[in-house]
């Protein structure tokens, strides 16, 4: 019964089965192994930088496709009005790892190495010095 839904979700939907598991929420390993990552350690704390960087995607008109402040990440899409060399699919992965009582590392990574780049540079950019 499995194999017959996949196969009607493939054909119904015209989406390759990489991206089918992704849509059914299967990990975030192709953003750490195959996407553009960039980084920052923040001196803030974990739950501050996590609404932070929230706030600051969704200024830039993201929607937030999928994510945990408890796991520690943001999966957001809608790029498309800031960023034309993308469509509203494509998915950027920000990671939170708290190195420290007040200091977090934040990474940004997408599949789109130029969006990886411009959600990196855009989020990283307005947080104010020493931030």
């Amino acid at each position: 019964m499995r194999k017959i839904v996949l196969i009607f979700l493939l054909f119904s939907i015209s989406c390759s089965p990489f991206e089918i598991s992704r849509v059914m929420g299967v990990g975030t390993r192709p953003f750490r192994t195959q996407g553009g990552l960039h980084k920052k350690t923040l001196n803030t704390d974990f739950f501050s930088s996590y609404e932070r960087i929230k706030d600051e995607l969704s200024r830039m008109g993201a929607q937030f496709y999928r994510g945990s402040r408890d796991k520690g990440f943001i999966i957001a899409t809608s790029f498309d009005g800031v960023f034309k060399q993308c469509n509203s699919s494509t998915e950027v992965a920000v990671f939170f790892k708290e190195l420290s009582p007040g200091r977090t590392e934040v990474e940004v990574s997408s599949l789109n190495y130029s969006l990886a780049e411009f959600v990196a540079d855009e989020l990283f950019g307005e947080l104010p010095e020493g931030y």
